[in-house]
């Protein structure tokens, strides 16, 4: 009984294993949001500002319903009666695109390559 239990056991664990190595072999496809919420642009928010290493970041709230990738601008440094401090920026723009892999929704960096898997938000392949 206990050896057949074991063997079962085994099984488990192996289809565990194959399941995960094939999902994280799944191809990389352009996405955009499903049912996007305050809780999904919260998740974004945080998201986007781990993978350009800031503090926090302001995107709209239909950002990737209508297509994978965002441009992000950093904000211009303004001084109290709202004029630029700095001039004009000469300051690339960053591009953050929303990717599916199998069940799980990913943003990429797509400069540095950074990615990051979405908890929370659920996505669907960009149609074409």
């Amino acid at each position: 009984m206990l050896k057949r239990l074991m063997g079962v056991i085994s099984i488990l664990t192996i289809a565990g294993c194959v399941a995960t190595e094939s999902e994280a072999q799944a191809p990389l496809q352009a996405a955009t949001l499903t049912n996007p919420n305050s809780q999904t642009h919260a998740e974004l928010q945080q998201a986007i500002a781990s993978l350009l290493s800031a503090s926090g970041v302001i995107i709209a709230d239909n950002a990737f319903t209508q297509y994978s990738q965002e441009v992000i601008e950093r904000a211009p440094h303004k001084d109290a009666n709202g004029l630029l401090i700095m001039g004009r920026s000469t300051e690339m723009p960053d591009a953050i695109q929303m990717l599916k892999q199998g069940d799980n929704c990913l943003l990429r960096h797509v400069q540095s390559g950074n990615t990051t898997t979405l908890l929370q938000t659920r996505c669907k392949v960009e149609k074409p």
